[in-house]
């Protein structure tokens, strides 16, 4: 049984993936950046990334490797920081973990926003991941899942405040629920994203997350 939950786990992980690059819908050009600065680095099982100012402790997790990432990149990470301005329309995984029982996983994602900075900034992200709602039932409702639930909220880094959409849905029986932190930095848009498994565990898992 829980061989056959953690294969569609692992299922549902890479389709998740999919649904919250569809869902921001969101182009932009991009600036030259090194792999280093978009990746960050882990060490000693803590994940630091300067450039999101951003960093994380996740104890008997697995961080993707550099090949890990680079499959669900489709590309190399040199070969990213070499093609920014080349991949306007897609988002770069830049850091994913996988808890020890395979019922969480994290994921950091960053798209260039640069032609939208200063409107999103006017606007607030709180306003936009409000107006992203529908997209995120209609996407979700597409890939199969069942009883979508979705909604703005706040999830707090160290004494931060951050804008989240979460939500839950069913797949197959399997109830899962996901926390999606949205930021501005510099020019582009970050995504955090816990998802969590048979019980709501993305407090938790945020719990893990500090600011540097």
């Amino acid at each position: 049984m829980s061989c056959n939950i953690s294969i569609t786990m692992r299922k549902l992980t890479a389709v998740v993936l999919v649904i919250m690059s569809v869902c921001m819908m969101m182009s932009a050009q991009a600036e030259t950046m090194t792999a280093d600065t978009i990746f960050g680095e882990v060490r000693n099982e803590t994940y630091e990334n300067a450039f999101l100012g951003l960093g994380c402790t996740l104890e008997g997790w697995h961080y993707y490797t550099d090949e890990e990432l680079e499959k669900v990149n489709q590309r190399t990470k040199e070969a990213l920081s070499n093609a920014l301005d080349d991949l306007v329309d897609r988002n770069i995984g830049i850091m994913m973990a996988e808890g020890p029982d395979g019922k969480q996983n994290v994921n950091i994602q960053l798209q260039n926003v640069k032609n939208y900075t200063a409107i999103y900034k006017m606007m607030g992200l709180e306003y936009v991941a409000t107006n992203s709602l529908d997209g995120f039932k209609v996407t979700l409702g597409a890939a199969g899942f069942t009883d979508i639930q979705v909604c703005v909220d706040e999830v707090t880094v160290g004494e931060q405040n951050f804008t989240c959409v979460k939500g839950e849905y069913k797949i197959r029986d399997i109830q899962v629920y996901f926390k999606q932190l949205w930021e501005i930095q510099d020019n582009y848009l970050v995504t955090v994203t816990a998802t969590a498994y048979l019980e709501d565990t993305t407090d938790e898992v945020f719990s893990k997350f500090f600011l540097l």
